[in-house]
């Protein structure tokens, strides 16, 4: 059967389908999608199979997307190359306040000897820093899972690492199977977030420095 995509929940996952034969409305789950080179969208056409669900209502299963067929096979059969992040403008003027901050704020502090006169420069120092941290998008808005090669879009985990220099990445499935395998990782990151308050803030004080230190070697390297 055909009809059309009217209504898409991204964040849950699931949405609803017009067909072009009776008007009927049919729920359908992202599971039930089969074309795996990008994610429904409101407008798509789409062939189907009708059925029922446990309580008599219409669902769509064996959901393809018109035009996005082709598209698949294409990504199945050539691996996507993922390009590392790429310096622009921001970066080049961020490293050179960081080198200026730096180097006023540790002039400043011996001249005077007053850490009042240095917060001028301290706060350069954070919009640097948050600058050069900024979360870029990678040119591609999908990339060939690294462990089971099937094509993804980028979401928000994804795009992170990549920013944090990660080339190899990893489907929404294949990430779920390592945190499963990862059971003593996934109690220590929940546990190491609990119960920081001013410790937070005072270590912050202290890596601030060594963090500006680290980008302009990164950026350097």
């Amino acid at each position: 059967m055909k009809g059309k995509i009217t209504q898409w929940k991204d964040d849950k996952g699931f949405g609803f389908i017009v067909s072009d034969d009776n008007g009927e409305k049919l729920f359908f789950h992202i599971s039930a999608v089969k074309t795996q080179g990008r994610r429904p969208q409101v407008g798509d056409v789409v062939l189907y199979e009708s059925m029922r669900d446990s309580q008599g209502r219409p669902k769509a299963k064996a959901v393809v997307i018109e035009g996005a067929v082709s598209e698949q096979i294409i990504y199945d059969k050539k691996r996507i190359h993922t390009e590392p992040p790429k310096k622009d403008i921001f970066d080049y003027v961020s490293i050179i306040l960081v080198i200026i901050s730096s180097v006023g704020a540790a002039y400043k502090y011996i001249e005077t000897e007053n850490i009042e006169n240095v917060i001028p420069f301290g706060l350069i120092l954070i919009v640097a820093i948050v600058l050069l941290n900024r979360q870029k998008k990678p040119k591609e808005k999908i990339f060939s899972c690294a462990r089971c090669r099937k094509v993804s879009e980028h979401d928000k985990r994804t795009i992170r690492a990549w920013n944090n220099g990660f080339l190899k990445l990893y489907c929404k499935a294949c990430h779920h199977r390592w945190l499963a395998e990862q059971p003593n990782q996934t109690q220590y990151v929940s546990e190491s977030s609990q119960g920081r308050g001013c410790l937070g803030v005072l270590a912050f004080l202290f890596i601030l420095p060594i963090t500006a230190g680290i980008k302009v070697f990164q950026w350097f390297t």
